[in-house]
């Protein structure tokens, strides 16, 4: 590399006169500022100027840097491949180890019930405890198995690590409001819930918010002649107030709601303007067909109306239920009922465990997948 100063006045000049003689050959090293005297030997009026160093780039040096550059490319590609190599062994080796760990600990039917859960949809993580928590250690054989028999083992789990409403249809709250995405079957599961608790001898009322849809306030309206239920229309914060107070005598009001997006902030909180005006249980309606993003989705934005449970509806539609065990473990809000079918009043399972248990462990396809309790 050859040197060279330079006196300018400033570093912008410097990088212009090195771009005009040397183009990106040369470099700036450092710079100073130094005096020099403008009349000659005389010390008057001395002027500043700046002395910038320079290194210059020959064409042998960079042939020389490049090959340096191309060997040390190569030395760290080799190294990289090499460390890849043995990380790439070393972490498969630990999974198999850890796998086959984790697999001699469990019972052959407790694997068989873990991938049972994993063919359902079930999340891994999920079913890991589902299932850990059904057993006890079997010190003869040392390995994990479930304490009694398949069902009442996993009977116990559930009721640790999935919530469901419990006496529902025999202690009601006053006033049951269903809110949710548009067209997941609230208007339906309202008819049915009515019909569940007139065979209980409840007095029931029905108020419906929802005067957008026409039809399907003919279908409520209609449906409430028959069971011979008082029903009414609110389609303001005012007027679902008064009737309200209309059906004070009633054991149990259930209220049908609009579909929202739920991504349209505005409408929800118009629709929250409703429930401030008396004591509400709000539950959350979703279908068991929707994608578990889309559920956790709606469970955060419909969250601003407090919900004490959850209702999943379209369990004919999906052959993978374990979708609503994740959303209830996670969530911790309870089951209030599934709904499978359009059929009224039919079709209509209020939650228990024993429904639950049938929902994740009778399958009609016998196929196995290769889970691993990792």
């Amino acid at each position: 590399m050859k040197i060279e100063k330079l006196e300018v006045q400033s570093i912008q000049e410097a990088i212009e006169i090195l771009e005009k003689r040397y183009g990106e050959n040369a470099v700036i090293l450092s710079s100073r500022i130094i005096k020099k005297k403008r009349f000659g030997f005389l010390p008057l009026f001395p002027v500043k100027k700046l002395e910038v160093t320079v290194g210059i780039q020959e064409e042998e040096d960079f042939k020389k840097e490049l090959e340096r550059e191309k060997e040390l490319i190569k030395e760290i590609e080799n190294l990289k491949k090499i460390v890849n190599e043995l990380v790439s062994s070393n972490t498969q080796q630990a999974k198999e180890t850890k796998a086959q760990t984790e697999e001699d600990k469990y019972s052959e039917r407790v694997r068989r019930v873990y991938e049972k859960l994993i063919l359902k949809n079930v999340n891994k993580d999920i079913a890991k405890k589902i299932v850990e928590d059904a057993c006890g250690y079997d010190i003869d054989r040392k390995v994990y198995d479930f304490k009694e028999d398949l069902y009442t083992s996993i009977r116990e789990s559930l009721e640790k690590n999935i919530r469901i409403e419990e006496n529902f249809l025999e202690h009601p709250p006053k006033v049951v409001a269903l809110v949710g995405p548009t067209g997941i079957g609230k208007t339906t599961t309202i008819a049915k819930l009515a019909y569940l608790f007139k065979k209980k001898r409840k007095k029931v009322g029905i108020i419906s918010l929802d005067s957008f849809r026409v039809g399907a306030f003919e279908q409520l309206k209609s449906f409430a002649e028959i069971l011979e239920i008082p029903f009414k229309l609110s389609d303001s914060p005012k007027s679902f107030n008064v009737h309200l107070l209309d059906m004070e005598d009633r054991d149990v009001i259930l209220v049908d709601t609009a579909g929202r997006s739920h991504y349209d902030v505005v409408r929800l909180k118009e629709l929250e303007s409703y429930f401030k005006v008396s004591d509400i249980s709000v539950y959350l309606t979703l279908a068991a067909n929707l994608a578990e993003l889309v559920m956790y989705e709606a469970v955060m934005q419909f969250g601003i109306f407090s919900i004490k449970g959850i209702i999943f509806t379209k369990l004919d539609e999906t052959p993978f239920p374990g979708s609503i065990i994740n959303v209830a473990y996670r969530t911790q809000y309870p089951i209030l009922c599934f709904t499978t079918g359009q059929s009224l009043p039919e079709d209509i399972v209020i939650a228990n465990y024993d429904y639950i248990i049938r929902l994740i462990l009778e399958d009609e396809n016998e196929v196995k997948p290769a889970a691993q309790f990792t």
